[in-house]
């Protein structure tokens, strides 16, 4: 990757936690390429007793189930980080860091807008579900374009084992004005 020193990825998170309290809060998780390390940011979120600022000072961390450094690859929307005693869930990212990940595609397979949509082909091959109809479910006008929530929905609603990063991938590769068109990602599937 050239540039390193300039490239972050940019990660909207929560905190998994039992206490109520903590789930409220928001934080905003930065991971740099150039040295491996992160630094966990919380939001500013009004009522919730606790206040906006750095969570993390900006360090490497050891993934406890590996006991190695986290590499980037751990850093996807759906992954969980574990840092600081806490776990914390990936919601969304920064759009910078979708284009840095699809055009770094070979060190992150679910921003491979290949590698995603042969993977829906392949369980769409041992289904006999069509993805066509629960489409044109929203689109009763069949025109070929339903909202984005609607296609995440029905994109995780037939293959629940899609990783959330791999429905925003196909979401983004098949975005026309702000809506998804849904044909060009069933002829590719052959559907």
């Amino acid at each position: 990757m050239d540039d390193e020193k300039t490239q972050v990825l940019n990660f909207k998170a929560k905190m998994l936690s039992d206490y109520p309290e903590d789930r409220r809060r928001q934080f905003m998780i930065s991971y740099y390429l150039c040295d491996k390390t992160m630094a966990i940011f919380e939001a500013n979120v009004p009522n919730s007793g606790f206040r906006a600022g750095k969570f993390l000072q900006r360090t490497r961390v050891r993934n406890p189930e590996t006991k190695k450094f986290f590499e980037p690859e751990a850093f996807y929307v759906g992954a969980k980080i574990q840092a600081s005693g806490r776990v914390f869930e990936l919601l969304d990212a920064a759009p910078h860091t979708f284009c840095l990940m699809e055009a770094n595609s070979d060190q992150f397979p679910d921003a491979d807008i290949s590698s995603v949509v042969n993977k829906l082909s392949q369980v769409c091959m041992g289904q006999t579900k069509n993805l066509r109809p629960l489409f044109e479910n929203y689109d009763k006008a069949k025109t070929g374009i339903v909202e984005k929530s609607e296609a995440e929905q029905v994109l995780s609603s037939f293959q629940p084992e899609l990783s959330r990063h791999s429905i925003v991938t196909i979401l983004r590769a098949f975005e026309e004005k702000g809506r998804f068109n849904y044909d060009p990602l069933l002829k590719y599937i052959k559907q």
